[in-house]
């Protein structure tokens, strides 16, 4: 099933399942529920790749 975008920066199960990947707000998902492209937001450790891009 296909996730819906994030309309308001945030992401992950807590927030509709809504995901990053494609987003305004940046393509990655924070462990905090963020989209981001720094980073913070990127970094293998600390993103949900299950909601958006992780740069590993």
């Amino acid at each position: 099933s296909t996730k819906p975008v994030s309309t308001d920066a945030r992401c992950g199960s807590q927030y509709k399942n809504q995901t990053c990947q494609g987003s305004a707000f940046g393509s990655c998902c924070s462990t905090y529920g963020y989209c981001g492209s720094t980073t913070p937001y990127c970094a293998a450790n600390t993103c949900q790749s299950e909601y958006g891009t992780c740069s590993g």
